[in-house]
């Protein structure tokens, strides 16, 4: 055992955790008044641990346990969070769902890298495990593109901020997912390349152009949106996954009104071709190619096995599926994909879509609806699945949506999703529900973070 004393706090630790000490002391560091709402603690591994993390406390002692380097980090977080509110926890923590995400949509409003790193600060201090950066939209592309910087927003992380964020991020345990959507949601690239835009027909039966939509029966389109992929997947190469989008690409009732597509559809897969099966011949070489480069790819749900068509391909098994939504009848139940043999994210958009401007028809989520109301198999438009399904299930995500930009600030933004977080942790871990007010001096103590930040 290593014992380490920083500004008052002793932390003893197993050797093989000298690393996650490391990162705790530095965390507990950019917290006012962390150190002094600790105890002594020590920092334990136990690979055969019967959950994730053990917290245990006597007197003027905490001890954490954890089955790996990560789950020690989180339990001593959870200890810290616990400590901080005057509300210590203790005994043993299995995460009913095993990664917490978060997304946040800068494609369509730019968060400075300040703001981005006060968000993993909250993540950290709620045991979230992942934050996914969707960085492309319609409205905006906000990394800069080497590539491509005809592409670009004014507003925008350079590539050096994005490698300092990953960093960042992952001295809190949490990995960074890059997340560029695809074949829709292209417009703000396709204003550079109209010649790649999908045909399509108007009201008065005109050919005109999809302008977010990529003509998937051109190479060179096909081409340019790979260039994104190879370049991405580089900056993000630390990265387990790589979402890569594929909802909303068009009114998929509506498929008809693509004629190009329908046509090649039929030419390859049969007179009873819809022309779907493009979309999703297009979605499974972005599946191949991506885990390619070394990646899993993730897609949204709304594009597949819908109930009002007969597919002649299917999604391919060797993605996994970010479940957010049923508005639509037509749309498969999330028990689809688990039948099928899917690993699903919960996305659900009912309790986890912050939408700004609450655009939409979306309503802000709040602590008290998640902690009230949502299960852990509750899934969009309160489809409630059984509890075997969550060994399916490797993650749950909290969303930003910037559908209106303008709604709110970034710090608005950042302060009002830590409560989210909040509430979402305690679910996780089945902890006893605490009211939102007893967050309050986390959340004082979590906001001067930003000024701790500043002097580094």
């Amino acid at each position: 055992m290593i014992t380490m004393n920083e500004k008052g706090l002793i932390v003893t630790y197993d050797e093989q955790l000298a690393e996650s000490a490391k990162r705790f002391l530095n965390f507990c560091e950019e917290i006012p008044g962390a150190t002094a709402s600790l105890p002594q603690i020590t920092l334990r591994l136990d690979v055969d641990l019967a959950g994730d993390f053990e917290i245990h406390q006597q007197d003027q002692q905490v001890t954490i346990t954890g089955r790996d380097e990560s789950q020690v980090f989180y339990g001593a977080a959870k200890a810290l969070q616990g400590q901080l509110l005057q509300q210590p926890v203790s005994g043993l923590f299995y995460g009913g769902i095993q990664e917490r995400c978060f997304m946040i949509d800068m494609g369509r409003k730019f968060f400075s890298l300040a703001s981005l790193k006060q968000l993993v600060r909250s993540l950290a201090l709620f045991q979230f495990t992942h934050l996914q950066l969707h960085f492309s939209e319609n409205e905006g592309f906000r990394i800069e593109s080497e590539a491509h910087p005809e592409v670009v927003s004014p507003e925008f992380l350079t590539k050096a901020e994005v490698r300092e964020l990953i960093a960042y991020a992952n001295r809190h345990f949490i990995q960074v997912i890059p997340d560029f959507d695809s074949p829709g949601h292209l417009k703000q690239i396709l204003k550079n390349y109209p010649q790649f835009q999908l045909t399509t027909i108007d009201e008065e039966g005109n050919f005109t152009k999809d302008a977010k939509a990529l003509d998937l029966l051109n190479p060179e389109a096909v081409e340019l949106v790979r260039d994104f992929y190879r370049e991405y997947g580089e900056l993000f190469s630390e990265s387990c996954y790589f979402h890569i989008g594929a909802d909303e690409f068009v009114d998929f009732d509506q498929i008809d009104k693509y004629p190009t597509l329908a046509a090649y559809a039929k030419e390859k897969f049969g007179e009873e071709a819809s022309g779907i099966e493009v979309f999703i011949e297009y979605v499974n070489q972005t599946i191949d190619f991506v885990r390619q480069l070394g990646f899993i790819p993730r897609v949204w749900n709304d594009g597949f096995f819908r109930l009002n068509r007969q597919e002649k391909l299917s999604l391919s098994p060797d993605c996994e599926v970010s479940y957010w939504t049923r508005w639509n009848q037509n749309m498969a139940p999330v028990e689809t994909f688990f039948e099928k043999g899917y690993n699903v994210i919960n996305h659900n958009d009912n309790f986890f879509y912050f939408v700004l401007g609450e655009a939409a028809s979306y309503t802000y989520p709040t602590y008290e609806k998640i902690a009230e109301d949502f299960t852990l198999t509750t899934y969009a438009n309160n489809q409630v699945v059984e509890a075997a399904y969550l060994a399916q299930t490797p993650a749950i995500a909290l969303a930003v949506w910037s559908d209106i930009p303008d709604a709110l600030t970034e710090k608005q933004v950042i302060e009002a999703v830590f409560w989210l977080q909040a509430a979402l942790s305690q679910k996780v871990y089945r902890q006893e529900l605490l009211a939102k007010a007893d967050f309050q001096s986390l959340f004082t103590a979590w906001q001067n973070t930003k000024k701790t930040e500043a002097t580094k």
